[in-house]
């Protein structure tokens, strides 16, 4: 009972909300581990002093009905008093630590590089800068970017719309236009290479037993291995392009059904596809050491999902 535990769980920021990973189910027994040995009494590091910098909160405001257009108010201040009783209060202890953090990020979608395309030289760099540069802006790490499109793009399209199995017409064109730029910009700004993760909305409409990209349908049985390498391809050619990926998510959602691009699988259809189709073909085509997330959805069914996806030693094998 006199043991400290260290719990180290993975997390990712996606397009709409930051999810955790159902890796840290699996995990948490081997994550957790004793730093104690028994009798020993419980030891804390002493809170540096924060630099005077950190201690101001700069406030920017942007309001409906005002001129406040991003205007810099008055900043803030933190102070160091007790707080009132009942007054909601965040205490941070900068000498105790507990879970390591992979980095923040944000999404590269068709329509907001459409967006940044438009805007002078000039303000294009201020927009990636203030995203990613560690000295001027956020300091993003992480990137996500859709695989084929989804509903951040100007219409419906992929990057093999021809029904071919051999996906000889395969063709990152798209992504050439005004992603690959935006991101290549983002980069520089970086000054490092980023994390990037790729997710398909939807496989192209032929790929599915609907015929169509949009508003449900599920991935037709006979299309599972040309989905896999579809996969494979689109990891090569972006490492061809100079921005190697560090994990795919195997699908967005995979349990809505929406107006814009989707595909539905169950946990078991999920699971199937990574161990008997999927993690295979990455293993073969020397891509194994690509990161593969399950459940890129809601936490709602998460428990569930997990229970399904890594209750199968085969499967689990391949995800992260």
């Amino acid at each position: 009972k006199n043991e400290k535990l260290k719990f180290h769980p993975t997390c990712y920021s996606g397009s709409r909300n930051c999810q955790t990973s159902v890796r840290a189910i699996t995990e948490m027994g081997a994550a957790c581990e004793p730093a104690l040995q028994k009798g020993e009494p419980p030891t804390f590091l002493k809170a540096p002093e924060l630099p005077s910098s950190w201690l101001e909160v700069t406030v920017v405001l942007t309001q409906h009905g005002t001129s406040h257009r991003l205007a810099q108010l008055k900043p803030l201040t933190f102070e160091r008093k007790q707080s009132q009783p009942g007054y909601p209060t965040v205490v941070v202890d900068p000498g105790v630590r507990y879970q390591s953090c992979l980095g923040f990020g944000g999404s590269f979608s068709e329509a907001a590089a459409e967006v940044w395309a438009q805007l002078s030289p000039e303000k294009q760099d201020r927009l990636v800068d203030a995203y990613f540069s560690s000295d001027a802006g956020l300091g993003y790490r992480l990137g996500r970017l859709h695989v084929n499109s989804c509903d951040f793009c100007m219409e419906s399209w992929s990057c093999c719309d021809a029904e071919e199995m051999d996906l000889a017409s395969f063709n990152m064109d798209r992504y050439k236009g005004v992603i690959f730029p935006m991101i290549h910009d983002s980069v520089k700004a970086a000054g490092c290479p980023l994390a990037l993760l790729a997710s398909p909305w939807s496989p192209p409409a032929w790929m599915k037993d609907t015929r169509q990209m949009c508003s449900g349908g599920k991935l037709r049985p006979e299309c599972r291995s040309v989905w896999a390498q579809y996969f494979v391809r689109f990891a090569q050619a972006m490492a061809a392009e100079g921005l190697p990926l560090w994990a795919f998510t195997v699908q967005n959602e995979p349990e809505a059904m929406t107006e814009w691009e989707n595909c539905i699988y169950t946990a078991e259809e999920e699971r199937d596809f990574v161990r008997d189709y999927l993690g295979p073909q990455l293993l073969r085509s020397g891509l194994g050491d690509l990161r593969l997330i399950v459940h890129d959805h809601n936490r709602d069914t998460m428990f569930q999902r997990a229970r399904t996806l890594f209750s199968d030693p085969a499967a689990c094998k391949f995800i992260w």
